[in-house]
């Protein structure tokens, strides 16, 4: 059988809609509205849900204002865990959204919960919002279950702060290893990689051989010293904002340890810039 969605005429079903998000966004869990149904402790009976907009397998549930859900007594010595859920329950033709809470028993378990296909024709379908957690007669802790969801801007404005620019290559410096970076605007990232066969002594306690073209806005706020391995000796890849040389806001190369005549170097690392 063919259920249209959007044609002239068609009449859609809040099964038919919920089949819907359930197809576009493919998540259960708590939407980054309002105070995003966190959860209070009352007194040892009762826990208060805050405002917010869940989806349930493609259901949406709102509070407004608040919702108080109810906590069976404890008991003296015992450890329980009961869970809060948003149950919807469909016979086919009428349904129901509501918040319930399921006694754990006697121990700490979590106690199971419904998870029918809603979409079959009957059934009822639980999101675990909250773990509450007893130990005798108090509440000790509730702890959040379900994952929240970003609102679309806020998945675009992640996404946009992931995108890395293209390498750039400051060349071969005068002992023939080539520096590039790359970087990440919105995340105020660089990650450096160098290669090449040294070909130049590099003198212990000497400026070293440094690279030029190097942007100024995205080098370190601090000094920063990097290992760079090799064969024999290890060298330092070196940058100083503020020296007494020409190496100041230049990446350098230099020997710390000893003299370096001849050696393959090659590594990457990144640094914040912010």
């Amino acid at each position: 059988m063919i259920k249209n969605i959007n044609i002239t005429d068609a009449e859609v079903s809040a099964d038919l809609h919920g089949y819907m998000y359930l197809a576009l966004y493919d998540y259960q869990g708590i939407l980054h509205a309002g105070s995003r149904m966190t959860a209070e402790i009352v007194s040892n009976n009762e826990i208060k849900i805050n405002d917010g907009i869940l989806c349930n397998y493609g259901r949406f549930m709102r509070i407004v204002g608040s919702e108080t859900v109810r906590i069976e007594n404890g008991s003296s010595g015992v450890k329980r865990t009961d869970l809060i859920v948003a149950r919807f329950t469909t016979t086919g033709t009428n349904e129901t959204h509501t918040l319930t809470v399921i006694k754990g028993s006697a121990g700490g378990a979590e106690p199971s919960y419904n998870q029918t296909d809603i979409y079959s024709g009957t059934g009822t379908r639980d999101l675990v919002l909250y773990a509450v957690h007893l130990n005798g007669l108090n509440i000790v802790s509730v702890e959040r279950k379900c994952q929240e969801y970003m609102s679309i801007r806020e998945l675009t404005e992640t996404v946009s702060k992931n995108v890395w620019s293209n390498w750039v290559s400051c060349g071969r410096n005068a002992c023939n290893v080539e520096l590039r970076y790359r970087y990440n605007e919105g995340l105020k990232l660089v990650e450096l990689n160098w290669d090449g066969l040294v070909n130049a002594t590099i003198a212990v306690n000497t400026m070293g051989y440094m690279w030029e073209g190097f942007p100024l806005d995205k080098s370190p706020r601090k000094n920063v010293f990097i290992p760079v391995q090799t064969q024999s000796s290890d060298l330092t890849l070196r940058f100083y904002p503020t020296t007494g040389d020409i190496t100041a806001n230049h990446w350098t190369l230099v020997a710390m340890y000893r003299s370096v005549s001849t050696a393959y170097v090659c590594g990457t690392y990144v640094y914040s810039y912010a």
